[in-house]
């Protein structure tokens, strides 16, 4: 019997279903983007992540269906309804919100907030910063916000739209020291290294199979994890093999740094089992290249159907 292995953090399941509604030459794409921000988010670069939906242009709740625009401080909803109109207005912009450390208004920490619609999805992501509130107030100007900004308390009312990426806008400001000090372009790197090679491999597949997607967000966190530098990827060809197709034997609940707590990650190995040869021959140990099991009996064969069922 499969065991069954409940997973924090990030959701495979979840991941299949979302992709599912998403059009099929920009699920590569997607997957790419949010298994990005996922691993920055359990390595300590990006705090906090969130999705919601937008409904007539407002910001809106994924779960409790509140308006997110209704939920703050009078300065929040204010800065909320003007990244609700910008993005309505033009949907490519990111944009950004500063928050500084103000104990008055519970904010505990230096942080920058990043709000940026993701096909049919709004997603807001967190980083704390060491940057303080002299170096936000020089950074929006820089960014385009015109308007001056006095204190504090006005600047959470005040937040600018720009046309940069993620990771262009993550290397303007000074962050907090990280897990394990990844940049959030190596984390892409990974990522797009091992999407592409599991997409060599199952094709379509890749997007619509959980298990899959699972094996995939193992592979990234185990090379970043286990990284030599910032430049060498340490996963071999054979245990990304491993990854790839060998059976799962554990899982391991890994600390967190951002919102999820704690993420779970499997360990995969060779396919080991019993396998039946073209003469009959029943064999056990390393499953074969090309071999495939039977649903029925458990033991892997070649050819069109199991010799023994």
């Amino acid at each position: 019997m499969k065991e069954k292995i409940e997973r924090n953090g990030y959701s495979a399941e979840k991941e299949v279903v979302f992709l599912g509604r998403v059009d099929l030459e920009k699920r590569d794409l997607n997957l790419k983007l949010e298994l990005t921000t996922q691993l920055a988010e359990d390595f300590g670069i990006v705090k906090f992540s969130k999705n919601f939906v937008i409904e007539n242009g407002r910001i809106v709740d994924l779960f409790s269906g509140d308006l997110v625009s209704e939920l703050g401080n009078d300065e929040e909803n204010q800065a909320i309804k003007k990244i609700e109109s910008g993005l309505s207005q033009d949907p490519k912009k990111t944009w950004v919100y500063f928050s500084p450390k103000n104990e008055e208004f519970g904010y505990l920490t230096n942080s920058v907030d990043f709000w940026r619609k993701v096909d049919e999805k709004i997603v807001w992501n967190r980083i704390v910063v060491k940057n303080d509130f002299g170096d936000m107030k020089k950074m929006r100007s820089v960014l385009g916000g015109q308007e001056e900004i006095k204190d504090e308390k006005e600047i959470l009312k005040s937040p600018t739209g720009v046309n940069l990426k993620l990771a262009e806008i993550f290397s303007l400001f000074d962050l907090c020291e990280s897990k394990n000090s990844l940049e959030f372009d190596y984390i892409e790197k990974v990522v797009g290294k091992y999407l592409k090679e599991f997409k060599n491999n199952f094709g379509n597949n890749l997007t619509e199979d959980s298990d899959v997607i699972f094996r995939l967000y193992s592979a990234c966190f185990n090379a970043l994890r286990n990284r030599k530098d910032e430049k060498e990827i340490v996963i071999s060809r054979n245990k990304l093999e491993d990854f790839m197709y060998g059976a799962m034997t554990g899982a391991k609940t890994e600390q967190s740094f951002g919102c999820s707590v704690t993420t779970t990650v499997g360990n995969f190995g060779e396919k080991i089992g019993y396998y039946i040869l073209s003469n009959g021959e029943v064999k056990h140990g390393k499953i074969p290249e090309g071999f495939m099991e039977c649903k029925k009996c458990g033991c892997w064969y070649s050819g069109e159907k199991c010799p023994f069922c």
